[in-house]
């Protein structure tokens, strides 16, 4: 009897100590990655053509309600146009500013604007705000019209500002002598600084009570 409990004892021990089989668990290949080519670079888009703005002539003497001068600079058809403004109104002379406005092909339309007029000695000392008025584009019959201040491609234009009168009665020593004119104009969104000397000589004869 004993001989048979050992037996049964032994076999009870060698399944314990022996357990279930296990398995191996293998980790997951890694998949293949490859380097992405960089991404195409496409060539940055062509510059759109700028308008360009340039103060061509001004005139600085009188106010005479709105006429605007033509540009000094010109055809035989604005010198014409010209000569025949002083003689119908010879008392007053306008004073004025010129602008050659040249937009390329390609350029975008947009709007020309002045912003801002300033008159300044030949000191440098500015002498205060010129306002523009009544904008006038040179047509090909060889007169002036009236302008929108709208600027196309494949144009250019020459235009004109009536200008309000210097404050002469604040400048001491008007005449013979060199003065700035420098405006400010808003094309295409951004703002382009122009200017031009302008040199008043004294007339061959003074009107009366002229402050000199």
């Amino acid at each position: 009897m004993r001989t048979g409990i050992a037996w049964i004892l032994a076999g009870l021990l060698g399944c314990t100590k022996a357990g279930p089989t296990q398995e191996t668990v293998q980790a997951p290949t890694p998949e293949s990655t490859f380097a992405q080519p960089p991404a195409a670079k496409l060539p940055p888009p062509a510059p759109v053509p700028m308008v360009t703005v340039a103060m061509t002539a001004a005139t600085l003497a009188d106010d005479c309600g709105g006429v605007s001068a033509p540009p000094a600079a010109g055809g035989r058809s604005e010198q014409r146009s010209r000569t025949a403004v002083r003689r119908a109104d010879a008392a007053c002379d306008q004073s004025s500013m010129q602008l050659s406005v040249i937009a390329p092909a390609g350029a975008s339309p947009t709007q020309l604007t002045v912003k801002k007029v300033e008159l300044y000695d030949d000191a440098g000392a500015l002498l205060g705000e010129l306002t523009p008025r009544t904008p006038t584009v040179w047509a090909q019959d060889g007169t002036y019209r009236p302008w929108d201040q709208q600027v196309a491609q494949s144009q250019e234009l020459s235009v004109s500002y009536a200008l309000s009168q210097p404050a002469w009665g604040d400048v001491t020593q008007r005449w013979n002598r060199t003065y700035v004119v420098k405006a400010v104009i808003t094309v295409g969104g951004a703002d382009r600084a122009v200017q031009r000397d302008v040199h008043v000589a004294a007339p061959a004869m003074l009107p009366p009570n002229v402050r000199t």
